[in-house]
């Protein structure tokens, strides 16, 4: 990727960490408990401290992601738009893929979704980046781990592999 390329970036967040499912609780319904409360305010304030912004943020419908989304909006500015995504939920990364592509003329998207497909979505999109970032995902991406994956063309036209990881946070040292 040039340095003047205008670059374009898909911040990927999988949802803090949330309770078990207690007996006769669909999956979906899954709460944040205390460590992922704990977790997504840590972050908040990072990417408050960053000044990350998002034209758009994708959010799955389950209940843990958009716990955790809802953790963070009050430390983004007001202006992105935001989306529900039952897909982000119960499909796999074609999703993910689907969720971006649908944001081509966006600078920033925040996709806030699950594991599996996370980490398998990250890693599919990433040429290039921080080896020691790019092994701790494949190591397993964390509850309230944030990818920040560049572009050098428009989001609409993301493959796999045409990505540079350009930050990879784990809340856990955030501390």
């Amino acid at each position: 990727m040039s340095a003047l390329s205008p670059s374009r970036r898909l911040y990927i967040l999988r949802h803090a960490h949330s309770s078990w499912a207690l007996p006769g609780q669909r999956d979906h319904h899954r709460p944040l408990d205390a460590r992922g409360r704990k977790e997504a305010d840590r972050l908040a304030e990072f990417i408050a401290r960053k000044g990350y912004r998002f034209d758009v943020v994708v959010c799955s419908t389950a209940k843990r992601a958009s716990e955790t989304y809802d953790r963070i909006r009050p430390k983004l500015p007001s202006e992105g738009r935001e989306e529900a995504s039952d897909a982000l939920y119960a499909l796999g990364i074609e999703a993910y893929y689907d969720a971006a592509r649908r944001h081509g003329g966006c600078d920033a998207v925040l996709l806030v979704g699950h594991n599996p497909m996370i980490e398998e979505f990250t890693l599919s999109l990433i040429a290039d980046g921080d080896p020691a970032a790019i092994e701790a995902i494949r190591m397993g991406f964390p509850t309230c781990g944030l990818a920040v994956v560049e572009f050098s063309g428009p989001l609409d036209a993301i493959e796999r592999g045409t990505g540079r990881l350009r930050e990879f946070v784990d809340p856990h040292d955030l501390r």
